[in-house]
């Protein structure tokens, strides 16, 4: 029993984090941190570069309609959730190897955490 303790209290300690997380955020240094590192490739409402970001946390990867992902973004079978974009943004090639998007990532937990803020706002 004890063994299936210890994982589910920290799966349930990191959720809680990113829960505060949203209800502390700074949604303007999220949005600067945005247009700053994501604004070239991505946009909101529009599919660009990359695909539109609006409504992303709770979207399934790889699924805007129309837009060309990489087989493991496409194949993927998973949702984006905070926890998930965290990762992502950390080492998107690291999370899906053969991803199209050229970027190394945001290595700054605050600046993942601000980005993080701003699409939450915007889902």
């Amino acid at each position: 029993m004890h063994s299936l303790i210890r994982p589910l209290f920290g799966a349930f300690a990191l959720a809680m984090s990113f829960a505060s997380l949203a209800a502390e955020c700074d949604v303007g240094a999220g949005q600067q941190a945005f247009q700053t590192k994501c604004a070239a490739c991505h946009a909101l409402d529009a599919d660009h570069i990359g695909p539109h970001l609006a409504g992303v946390v709770g979207r399934p990867i790889g699924s805007v309609v129309g837009f060309n992902y990489s087989s493991d973004l496409a194949g993927a079978n998973s949702t984006w959730t905070v926890e998930q974009l965290d990762r992502w943004l950390t080492a998107p090639a690291k999370m899906f190897p053969d991803t199209a998007m050229a970027f190394g990532g945001l290595r700054k937990a605050e600046e993942r955490q601000a980005v993080l803020c701003f699409l939450q706002q915007h889902s």
